[in-house]
Formats: structure tokens, C-alpha cells, sequence
């Protein structure tokens, strides 16, 4: 073979070698070849090469090769959950989301326990990206408010501009966000703050009965500095509460006795902190159990009818109320009682829908003791059987 052959052949090895063992990255929003490049110490002929890119343009989300060696990746960071810890406290102090710990650690929900041992990154672990389907009224703007990001970042992901039409159908990726467990079929509405003059996190914290570190986790705040006019994303007190990691009696749920399933379904999305966001919120304050429109909905436990009728994202809405305990019943399609009715476990109630705040047929179903949330599925689970 003649040196003019054997050239060839060992530029291809050697990058066929520098291939093998390249790191790899995810463009995030603003990135460009050049910030990347830049970070890691290489240029943007390389990074073009590399990836096969005959341009300059990239898209948030996408998957880039970095020239590297065989060394071995570093470990992924950790943490390990201290007594009285919550999410939102470990995702600030450590500069990552809420959503993106549940992610990395496969976690359902925002329950931890001391002792537990979370990831602070991905690593080597493989993470679908978020993918939303367009519903009817949704814009790049509602999207991109509902998810906190921006209109101009979900337009770089998909490969289209601010002009382009989306409809409904239409499945946009959502930059900096991964798919979540499930189809996230609804629940209730999220609060929404608009931040008044004056006002700081601490105020608003102490107002809303949460706290600062939940306030600036679910909101991507990266300091406590806020503005008039601001729109904040408020995180429920009974949610911290229920998510901090507490050992003993202290987890177990306020005893709720002798319930039965509302609705023989699947559990389509569950209490806590999900994911998949609904109007901009990660707070799933019940359980939702699939169903078709028309399908009998029953009580869970007797009581007397306080509410019968729509309420806001709650669709039709049946509440029952049992001492200090309440029990809704959301998104139906009829209400087939009255406010004032005396129900015994196991009557019909309502029908299946899919009103209000849903995206489709199902129940949303929430107890409530003493005014806050707790989670349904243990206390179904406990007593009752399908």
C-alpha cells in the first residue's frame, strides 16, 4: 500500500477514535456554536465538523459532540435529604428545578425522605424532552409563560419563528423541560400572583403561607429581587408540607375512614408536584382517575352537598363535606345533586366530563381536611378496593 493510500485511512481512524469517546452537550436557550466552543476550549470549525453542521444555527435541546478523550465521565452530583429538607430548598440551593430533580431521580412527586440520596444532574441518564401538544387559544407566548420559558426559545426548538401559525393539534418540544411520567389530563387552577409595589418574596411568602425558597423555585428566580407588575407562580403551604421530608407519624396522611372509589379508572396523574405543567403550575392538589363522558361518579363518603354547580378550572363541580373534611368532585359533565343534599357513600353524584380546566373525560378528586389538600390515593387504597 503507498503512503498516498495509507494517509486516508489513518485520518479516518483517528477520528473514528476522537468520535468514540466524545463528550457530549445540550444546547440550552441563547446558546451559539461560539459560547460553546468557547466553554469547551475547542472553536467552531471543530463543533462543525464534529456534528456534521453545515451552518451556524442550533436549536435548545439539541445534542452536540464535543471533541474529548477516554476518560472516564465525572459522577453524577448528589445530595443527601437532611430531616426537614423540601424540594424547592435543595433545587435553590443547588441551582437546579424542581422538575428537573423529580427527572433525574424518577421521583412521583415532591415526597422525599431523610437518608434519600438525589441526583443534581442527569449524568448518563436518558431524558425525553417535553413535548406539548397546541390546544385551542394556545400561542407561543401561553406556552412559553406556562412552561417558564420563552416564545423565542420554543421557536429555536421546533425550527420555526414568531410568525409561524400553530394550531391546534400541533406538537411543539419545550426547551429545558422532560417529558413527564404520564398524560396529564387537568386538575385545578393555579394562583397566580401579580407582585404589587412594595412587596418582596418575604411578604409575599408570609401572605400566601409558603416560602421564599418554594416562591423562587417555581418561578426560576435566580435572587430575591422582584418587581411591580411581576406575574408569580405561588406554591401551596399544605404542598411544602406535605413534600418535606419528615421521618415517623409525622408523613402518615390526617385518618380518613371508610371511603370508596369515586370512579373505577386508571390514575391518570396524582397529588403533588408533576411535571407536566397546567396553567403554569406543577401542583396537583387530588388524584385523576380516566373515564368517558357519562360515567356515574359516586361518593366517596357520605355527607352533606355544600357546592353543586361550575366553578372556575374546576369545571362542574360537587363538593361534600363531612365534619371538617371535604370531598370534590371536578370536570364533571352533570351534576345530579343539589347543595343542601344529605349522600351516603356510594350514591351518584355526578357524570363523568371533561369541563373546566381539561384536556380530557376523567374525575379530578380532592379531599380536604381542615382547608388543606391531602393526598386521596392512600386513604382509597387503605379502605376501599377497586
Amino acid at each position: 500500500m503507498s503512503a498516498g493510500r495509507l494517509l486516508p485511512l489513518l485520518c479516518l481512524c483517528a477520528l473514528a477514535t476522537s468520535v468514540a469517546y466524545a463528550q457530549s452537550v445540550t444546547v440550552q436557550p441563547h446558546d451559539t456554536l461560539w459560547s460553546i466552543a468557547q466553554r469547551a476550549g475547542t472553536d467552531v470549525a471543530t463543533l462543525k465538523e464534529l456534528n456534521g453542521l453545515t451552518g451556524d444555527q442550533i436549536r435548545p435541546g439539541q445534542v452536540l459532540r464535543l471533541p474529548g478523550s477516554a476518560a472516564p465521565a465525572a459522577p453524577a452530583r448528589t445530595v443527601t435529604v437532611q430531616a426537614g429538607d423540601t424540594l424547592y430548598d435543595i433545587a435553590l440551593a443547588h441551582g437546579v428545578s424542581v422538575s428537573d430533580l423529580i427527572a433525574f431521580n424518577d421521583l412521583d412527586g415532591t415526597l422525599i425522605h431523610p437518608g434519600q440520596v438525589l441526583r443534581l444532574d442527569a449524568g448518563d441518564k436518558a431524558l425525553e424532552p417535553l413535548v406539548v401538544e397546541v390546544m385551542p387559544g394556545d400561542s407561543l407566548w401561553s406556552i412559553a409563560r406556562a412552561y417558564g420559558t420563552t416564545p423565542q426559545a420554543i421557536a429555536d426548538a421546533n425550527g420555526i419563528t414568531l410568525a409561524t401559525v400553530i394550531n391546534p393539534g400541533h406538537r411543539l418540544v419545550v426547551p429545558g423541560q422532560y417529558a413527564a411520567g404520564g398524560r396529564d389530563v387537568g386538575g385545578a387552577v393555579a394562583q397566580t400572583v401579580t407582585v404589587q409595589k412594595g412587596e418582596t418574596l418575604w411578604t409575599l411568602a408570609r401572605a400566601h403561607n409558603t416560602t421564599v425558597a418554594a416562591i423562587m423555585s417555581a418561578n426560576g428566580l435566580k435572587s430575591e429581587r422582584i418587581f411591580a407588575g411581576q406575574q408569580l407562580r405561588i406554591v401551596p403551604g399544605n404542598e411544602i408540607a406535605a413534600g418535606r421530608a419528615v421521618t415517623g407519624d409525622a408523613a402518615t396522611p390526617p385518618a380518613v375512614t371508610g371511603l370508596i372509589w369515586p370512579l373505577v379508572g386508571t390514575i391518570t396523574s396524582r397529588y403533588g408536584y408533576r411535571s407536566l405543567r397546567i396553567n403554569g403550575s406543577n401542583w396537583h392538589g387530588g388524584v385523576d382517575i380516566d373515564g368517558h363522558t357519562g360515567d356515574p361518579v359516586v361518593a366517596a363518603a357520605p355527607g352533606t352537598v355544600t357546592y353543586a354547580g361550575w366553578y372556575g378550572g374546576y369545571g362542574y363541580l360537587v363538593i361534600v363535606e363531612d365534619g371538617d373534611t371535604e370531598y370534590y368532585y371536578a370536570h364533571a359533565s352533570e351534576v345530579l345533586v343539589n347543595v343542601g343534599d344529605v349522600v351516603a357513600a356510594g350514591d351518584t353524584i355526578a357524570l363523568v366530563g371533561s369541563t373546566g380546566n381539561s384536556t380530557g373525560s376523567h374525575l379530578h378528586f380532592e379531599v380536604r381536611v381542615a382547608g388543606d389538600t391531602v393526598d386521596p390515593l392512600p386513604l382509597l387504597e387503605a379502605t376501599a378496593q377497586r
